[in-house]
């Protein structure tokens, strides 16, 4: 290997590291998952999908199997249309449109979302989810 493809490499690999630093040194991460809700908000996303969103859309997010018959919010039939998507897209639709018959205050459909995420494998940390959240921009996808 030549000096100058050695200094390619070493470049390309500091840089790397510095951009691994910066994002550590913002709370941020840079896998798709790493503590995007809190457990807490979770627990109250949960109380809400139980009571609001559960009658159409399954207990486990599966979809509903009554005359309803609303979409999946996981598994395979909801990642194959949502995968790559922003999750704020996701959380926008909800607020806009669910539950067909009524509207929830904002900060609830936020909590659903982490509710949702956690269902989806998404780890817990020690920030709550918001509406304006950084990691709303993140694509959807099946494993965190």
């Amino acid at each position: 290997m030549t000096s100058r493809a050695r200094i390619g490499w070493f470049s390309l690999a500091l840089a790397a590291s510095l951009c691994q630093a910066v994002f550590a040194a913002s709370g941020q991460s840079t896998s798709a998952g790493a503590g995007m809700y809190t457990a807490a908000q979770a627990d109250r996303g949960k109380a809400v999908y139980e009571q609001s969103c559960a009658s159409c859309h399954g207990a486990s997010l599966r979809g509903g199997a009554n005359e309803f018959a609303a979409p999946a919010l996981a598994g395979p039939f909801f990642f194959e249309k949502w995968s790559g998507r922003p999750l704020g897209t996701l959380l926008a639709y909800a607020a806009e449109n669910m539950p067909p018959d009524a509207r929830l205050a904002p900060e609830v459909y936020v909590d659903v979302m982490a509710y949702v995420l956690q269902v989806w494998k998404y780890p817990a940390g020690a920030t709550e989810l918001s509406a304006d959240s950084a990691v709303l921009k993140r694509p959807i996808q099946a494993a965190p």
